[in-house]
């Protein structure tokens, strides 16, 4: 069931549309994580939903409902902003049931629902404290108990982890991850961070030039991404752009950052972009002959290593910076028994791919 509908919205800041006849629909009960750069227009959404600001043009509809131009406080939803806005005279548990106050519950009603929120978000510690006495991640522990104390119809989350130490960065996300998912609460997570993204969210939207680009579950964009730039904010390893094509009888010549990349011929398809897997590179210490490269058609890159990381038991992650007009990088991934020993910062190396591997996007 559809929990959340956007038809059509429209909002421009100094005559530039920064969303323009955007449509989202977002299903009961699922986490939807809206993903994009700064500046494309994600907290003039979440500020829209939350009706904080009116839009120029388009509906906002709550299970059947049009709340286009209903007041914030009569929409039923729980808001937490990038800034830990918490009242800092306040105790915690005052900062906790002000939303309650505000809508005319009883001191017992209160008296429970703090009870309950502060145990769900895990702060039954803090009640007795001020902001000024907690931190970072725990104020935003209470802004979230804030925002679920009234048990919202939806939960918008505006970069909630963006004032967040890196430490506490991940257990947050999986304590909203979890409440969410106890209460069933259809919630809309905005942020840049593509790894938040992929710990948390049930589906991801991804946002530029003021449109949902494309919408799903992160392995599907991962798997099938629309074009260049939605594989570049998913953050991909190894995306590129193609600045120009050129065409012949047998080949289509894609020209790129890295360099021509010469395929077998392309038809039907926008091509935005490249891709290729860092699996599919095959590296050598040692140049190929010009014969050898012919009889194989691999394509050839050089390069110097930059860093190493193991992945697992098996595999090393290297960079390598590669070598050309352009600063620019890719990520391998070598058999670490063959070359542990071997590869060592600012290494040289020859890079070699299978024109079959390089992804069209």
């Amino acid at each position: 069931m559809v929990n959340l509908e956007i038809h059509d919205l429209s909002m421009r800041y100094e005559k530039k549309y920064i969303l323009e006849d955007l449509q989202l629909y977002v299903e009961h009960g699922e986490l939807l994580v809206i993903l994009g750069e700064s500046g494309c227009g994600k907290t003039t959404l979440i500020k829209i939903i939350a009706g904080i600001i009116e839009p120029e043009k388009g509906k906002i509809i709550i299970e059947g409902e049009d709340i286009t131009h209903v007041p914030p406080q009569k929409r039923k939803m729980g808001y937490v902003p990038q800034a830990q806005v918490l009242f800092p005279h306040m105790t915690v548990k005052s900062n906790v049931s002000f939303g309650l106050k505000s809508h005319k519950k009883s001191k017992e009603e209160i008296k429970e629902k703090i009870s309950w929120v502060a145990e769900l978000t895990q702060i039954e510690e803090l009640l007795d404290r001020f902001p000024s006495e907690i931190s970072g991640g725990q104020k935003q522990r209470v802004a979230l108990a804030r925002a679920m104390a009234i048990k919202p119809n939806v939960l918008l989350l505006d970069e909630p982890l963006s004032s967040i130490d890196a430490t506490g960065r991940e257990a947050l996300a999986l304590t909203i991850r979890r409440i969410q998912k106890e209460t069933e609460t259809t919630t809309i997570y905005v942020t840049h961070n593509q790894e938040e993204a992929r710990l948390i969210s049930d589906r991801v939207a991804v946002i530029y030039d003021g449109k949902v680009q494309q919408i799903g579950t992160v392995t599907f964009i991962d798997n099938s991404p629309k074009n260049y730039l939605v594989a570049q904010i998913m953050g991909l390893p190894n995306v590129w752009p193609v600045y120009y094509i050129e065409e012949t009888d047998e080949n289509t010549i894609l020209n790129t950052t890295i360099g021509e990349i010469k395929l077998t011929k392309q038809t039907n398809k926008k091509i935005t972009g490249i891709s290729i897997s860092p699996s599919s590179f095959k590296p050598s210490l040692e140049k190929k002959s010009i014969s050898d490269l012919e009889k194989s058609h691999f394509i050839e890159f050089k390069g110097e290593v930059k860093s190493m990381v193991q992945r697992d038991e098996r595999t090393i992650r290297a960079v390598i910076e590669l070598e050309g007009e352009k600063f620019d990088y890719a990520k391998i991934d070598v058999d670490k028994e063959a070359f542990e020993d071997i590869l060592s910062s600012d290494q040289k190396i020859f890079l070699y791919v299978d024109p079959s591997k390089v992804i069209i996007l």
